[in-house]
């Protein structure tokens, strides 16, 4: 299966994830498990213990607070969780701000290996390509995703005030923004986790660009890229497997 495979529709398409993760039922014991695939709004989990429609659960993965939920389905591989929206907002933020991943992503050599996309056309009114650098070899749950947009018009990128990125409806501020010119290109790096790429590979992402002076414009980038991307990561380096 690849990581954008549609296993089932019951209410939404569900795609293929396998995020190593801790959880809890009802206050109870820790398990170590993994996910067997997402929504924008859920998560299944793969375990053998015994749960109940209702239960609540507490999740931890990707370095962020502790997620919460309710157990709303379960089957023999084990069961699916609805998030609320505090959790999704959670979700929804990358990891704390990392200079150093940032300036790699941004093409600087260094000792942290990454995987960079080919370029990606973007549907956009300003002229602009997008890249994705991803970081191998972090300890699983904190893998670092960098999405880059580069166009010749320099200045659109310039007294920018916020960007918001996208999928499916959720929507974070970007993370670990750089701005930079180079050969009268204009670049912005911005930090995604798992799950943000995951729903980009999933969704495709959508980013809203808005300036000081209150101009906006936006890009979107289809899905099939960023899945063709992290399917090319090695899942031996990667926490994530497609």
């Amino acid at each position: 299966m690849t990581v954008v495979q549609t296993i089932d529709r019951r209410q939404a398409q569900r795609f293929q994830a396998d995020f190593n993760i801790r959880f809890s039922i009802n206050g109870g014991a820790e398990i170590v498990s993994n996910t067997l695939n997402f929504t924008s709004r859920s998560l299944a989990i793969r375990s053998d213990v015994l749960a109940q429609k209702g239960d609540q659960i507490a999740i931890h993965f990707a370095g962020l607070p502790v997620i919460e939920g309710e157990i709303i389905r379960v089957f023999p591989e084990g069961f699916a969780v609805l998030l609320g929206q505090e959790s999704l907002a959670l979700m929804a933020h990358s990891h704390p701000d990392c200079a150093e991943s940032a300036f790699h992503a941004a093409g600087a050599a260094g000792p942290v290996e990454t995987v960079t996309s080919p370029f990606i056309r973007t549907d956009s009114d300003v002229p602009s390509r997008a890249l994705i650098s991803s970081g191998v070899g972090y300890q699983p749950g904190y893998n670092r995703h960098f999405l880059s947009i580069i166009t010749p018009e320099a200045g659109t990128l310039e007294n920018i005030s916020t960007i918001w990125i996208s999928a499916d409806g959720v929507r974070w501020t970007a993370n670990a923004l750089k701005f930079e010119r180079r050969n009268n290109r204009g670049i912005a790096v911005m930090s995604l986790n798992d799950w943000q790429a995951f729903m980009g590979a999933a969704y495709g992402l959508k980013i809203s660009v808005m300036t000081e002076d209150g101009r906006e414009w936006t890009l979107e980038i289809g899905a099939e890229p960023i899945a063709e991307h992290i399917e090319s990561l090695s899942p031996m380096k990667m926490a994530v497997s497609a």
